[in-house]
């Protein structure tokens, strides 16, 4: 396949960040509002500090019977119930508290879906840009802060996350209970095969790579080399959304180490080893100042029409050439919808933008 072209030409100059400022609310709303930030951002990294905790607990804890309950859990976990992040079943409270409103309000972040969904029809949500902490689809879909279910009745979303969450310790049944499902390609696979009309997944296409491109401004996306969530709706018959998330980009300074630099090389160490990708970032503090959460940006995230997929009936051995061209045909079809959609709502939702949006691998 040709590589796909940036949607316009770079042209517009820098703006400062105080540019995008939004007003200074109450001091009790805004506590409410960065609580909820700290603890989805904490969620987000739970393999991090999740492991550590828990060998504390065991180490430490006085309780005579913490260990013998830490191995039964585990038995569970590895052993008895491996596959729950493979299934559309389970009960799925925490999307759903209201607390989330808190998360829209901070930034303030808005759900913009112009489109009607078949609920008899399954789809796969490709989310774009990254950014550093994907805050758009945290938000807009990883809970239900700004509407979703009642934007598109019948559709029951998974979000995807990595499988190392599901084997961590207390984040485990956290992100079960807020509809989190195994971004493998047997869990999506399995969700999307075995579940009810409706079922649908969400996935961030450019995942840890394209984090360390984010920049304010900028619209770099990691999706020529990706063609994985193609041949999963050609394998699924799900229907692929474009998503894009205007703003996501400008709510961390970023820092970025020259190439062969040690800072580089362990950036890189860590996204092969964990697929996270960790940029030297700068953003708002827990009360005041700079810090480790986002800055209060206005996020605007518009769904585009779903780009139709017949499900594949031939061979779906790896080498095959059919199957190879068919997916290079759906992946073609899908960047133009998205660059379709990036034109659409440039000039509207991204006026402060510094370059045009690009697939840069």
């Amino acid at each position: 396949m040709p590589d796909v072209q940036p949607a316009t030409k770079p042209s517009e100059a820098p703006v400062e960040p105080a540019e995008l400022e939004v007003p200074r609310q109450p001091f009790v709303e805004r506590f409410k509002q960065k609580l909820a930030l700290s603890f989805i951002m904490l969620l987000l990294i739970g393999p991090f500090w999740a492991w550590p905790c828990t060998v504390l607990f065991v180490l430490f804890n006085p309780f005579p019977g913490a260990r013998t309950i830490t191995l039964a859990y585990f038995f569970y976990v590895f052993v008895l119930d491996r596959r729950a992040f493979m299934t559309d079943k389970g009960w799925t409270p925490i999307r759903r508290f209201k607390f989330w409103k808190n998360l829209a309000n901070y930034f303030p972040a808005k759900l913009i879906a112009k489109v009607n969904l078949d609920a008899k029809e399954k789809y796969i949500f490709c989310g774009h840009p990254h950014g550093i902490c994907c805050a758009s689809f945290l938000i807009n879909f990883f809970v239900e802060a700004t509407g979703f279910r009642e934007n598109f009745p019948g559709i029951s979303l998974f979000p995807l996350l990595l499988d190392a969450h599901f084997f961590t310790p207390v984040q485990r049944e956290i992100a079960l209970m807020s509809g989190f499902r195994g971004a493998s390609k047997d869990a999506i696979t399995s969700v999307l095969n075995h579940g009810a009309p409706g079922t649908s997944l969400f996935l961030i296409v450019g995942g840890g790579p394209e984090a360390l491109h984010s920049r304010p401004g900028h619209y770099d996306l990691v999706l020529k080399c990706r063609k994985g969530f193609a041949k999963m709706a050609l394998l699924t018959g799900a229907h692929l959304v474009p998503v894009l998330a205007f703003g996501e980009t400008d709510l961390f300074d970023v820092s970025l180490p020259a190439e062969g630099t040690l800072w580089h090389r362990v950036q890189q160490l860590v996204l092969k080893l964990t697929g996270f990708g960790i940029p030297s970032i700068s953003g708002a503090g827990f009360w005041d100042g700079a810090g480790p959460l986002p800055k209060a940006r206005p996020l605007n995230t518009v769904i585009g029409a779903p780009v139709k997929v017949a499900r594949w009936t031939g061979s779906t051995r790896s080498d095959d050439p059919d199957l190879h061209a068919a997916v290079d045909e759906l992946h073609a079809r899908y960047c133009a919808a998205l660059c379709k959609l990036w034109d659409e709502h440039k000039q509207e939702l991204a006026p402060r933008r510094r370059k045009s949006m690009e697939f840069v691998e």
